[in-house]
């Protein structure tokens, strides 16, 4: 199960024997505190004043002292349960027992129930219903009916009115009656709060799986207010709008493209569909706009479809094909031709002969060996091997691929600097994959950077790419560089500034990165020398090198 979810299926819901949350019962306890204190307040001034004429002499002691202990209490419970918040129903328990026996007394004193003193423990009796268990709220309800219709019939024995009874029964029937509804009704709501609860749970399980999901998806995802302040982003839009700053939470700051295509959007303007370069270097990308439904304010949802992606999917169908194409071809071509080449090697060596015709001999073995290496690379191209990536330690992997292409090329007037990173930085990139990669740069500055003569040297430079953590391959040759014009081509495939080039050679290279979740790209210019840069994922456990 994914973590931070609450299980609603095997969560066992408590009901429990009271029938209001603690939470509400301390609200209700509060409530019922404040008519308290005011009961006991007028009670007090009552039994104190001169209306006390009409308690008996011989009870008016019984009246004060009950006045003044329930006078006390409600004062009492409105310290306590301020300072025990977390204790309403044991407090309400005591509190209510002491509300009805007070009651009790009070009509005990008065020796009636026609005055509405009654009322009190009818009162108190539903009032215990919504706090109290049910049971206990029962309790208190049938000592009550019972000190009512005990006190009634007293009166009558010593000669009260019989009307009395009826008033009786009214009282004690009220008090079932009123504890029985208001507990149905405490439990009723008990079983609503426990709905909300599981209702809840459920929204917060949905909310975290949706921000999964929508965090996870390949496609950007933007949540823009009416103000254009961003709510939410996920990943991949953060990616495409080029890993902006956290802090930028404004639209018009991270993306003044997006931000006035929105607009344009809200004003019922027709937007472009075709792919819009957001931030310059980074993929195009297709903007849809929606609004999001039931919000008060103008909320939009922003899809962003990386258009790179499609294309690039159909780029390796199409090369796929062409590989397999044209490695057939070169196969059957790869035949005729040696037996062309081998041809033409015969007659150089026959004195018969002219120097003329063993120039265009020359020619023909030269060109030979030329369409060779083109069939070479494209079977090479035809029979890529899938990648099969291990953890390489760069420093050293570095120092022995290049000193191995040294005493394979020797002679060959090349000067590589290296400059390497004072801790191990660790990649997972196949071996033969990245020696190819690494032999094929090199090569590449040695048939282009040397064109004028000069002396090669060629720095490779290792490095961490901040924020992300990834790490930084640098190949920098002192050659003409590339001319701006050519900076979009020199990957596709049988391209070319070199007369004797094949044109496969940087297209094999990338396919070779890419297969192992690496990015080339050629960051140069004209007149500064050649710069290669490949961008690797770190598979180093030391979080200190990306600091």
């Amino acid at each position: 199960m994914t973590p931070g979810l609450q299980d609603t299926n095997q969560r066992h819901w408590k009901v429990s024997n009271y029938p209001t949350s603690r939470s509400l019962a301390r609200r209700v306890m509060v409530y019922f505190n404040i008519f308290r204190f005011i009961i006991a307040t007028v009670i007090l001034f009552l039994v104190f004043s001169g209306t006390a004429q009409i308690i008996p002499s011989d009870l008016v002691n019984l009246a004060k002292s009950a006045a003044i202990i329930y006078f006390v209490n409600s004062v009492l419970m409105m310290s306590l349960l301020s300072r025990n918040p977390d204790q309403p129903h044991m407090l309400g328990q005591f509190a209510f027992v002491v509300d009805i026996v007070v009651a009790m007394v009070l009509v005990f004193t008065l020796d009636s129930l026609t005055n509405g003193t009654g009322m009190l423990l009818v009162f108190w009796c539903c009032a215990a219903a919504i706090i109290l268990p049910r049971g206990f709220a029962f309790t208190l309800a049938g000592f009550s009916s019972i000190f009512i219709i005990s006190l009634t019939a007293w009166s009558l024995l010593n000669g009260g009115a019989t009307h009395g009874l009826l008033t009786a029964g009214i009282y004690a029937a009220s008090c079932f009656i009123g504890a029985l509804i208001f507990s149905a009704l405490a439990r009723w709501n008990q079983q609503y709060e426990l709905l909300v609860e599981q209702n809840v749970v459920d929204l917060r399980n949905m909310e975290q799986i949706n921000e999964i999901v929508i965090r996870r998806m390949k496609a950007g995802v933007i949540v823009v207010d009416h103000a254009g302040e961003i709510r939410l982003m996920n990943e991949s839009a953060w990616f495409l709008l080029g890993s902006p700053s956290t802090s930028d939470k404004n639209l018009s700051v991270v993306a003044p493209r997006l931000m006035k295509l929105l607009r344009l959007w809200r004003t019922g303007k027709k937007v472009p569909d075709e792919p819009e370069s957001l931030i310059p270097g980074h993929s195009p990308v297709i903007p849809q706009f929606i609004k999001i439904p039931g919000t008060h304010t103008e909320a939009t949802l922003i899809f962003l479809q990386d258009t790179s992606k499609v294309s690039r999917q159909a780029s390796t169908i199409a090369t796929e094909t062409l590989a397999k194409l044209s490695g057939s071809i070169a196969h059957e071509i790869r035949n005729p031709l040696a037996a062309m080449v081998n041809a033409s090697e015969l007659m150089h060596e026959s004195e018969q002969i002219s120097p003329e015709d063993k120039q265009l001999l020359e020619i023909i073995t030269n060109q030979g060996e030329r369409i060779n290496n083109i069939i070479e690379n494209i079977l090479q191209l035809a029979r890529q091997e899938r990648s099969r990536p291990e953890v390489l330690q760069l420093n050293l992997e570095l120092q022995n691929t290049v000193s191995e292409y040294r005493k394979m090329m020797p002679g060959h007037g090349l000067t590589v600097k290296l400059n390497l990173m004072s801790k191990p930085a660790y990649v997972l990139f196949d071996r033969s994959q990245f020696q190819q990669v690494i032999h094929q740069l090199l090569e590449n500055s040695l048939a282009h950077a040397g064109q004028q003569g000069q002396q090669i040297e060629v720095t490779i430079t290792l490095g961490i790419k901040r924020g992300s953590g990834h790490i930084i391959l640098d190949f920098q040759d002192n050659g003409p560089g590339i001319p701006a014009k050519m900076m979009a081509k020199i990957f596709e495939p049988f391209y070319s500034s070199h007369k004797q080039g094949s044109g496969l050679g940087l297209y094999i290279m990338q396919q070779l990165c890419s297969i192992n979740q690496t990015e080339l790209s050629a960051i140069s210019s004209n007149n500064e020398g050649a710069l290669f840069r490949l961008v690797i994922p770190s598979a180093s456990r030391d979080q200190n090198i990306h600091e």
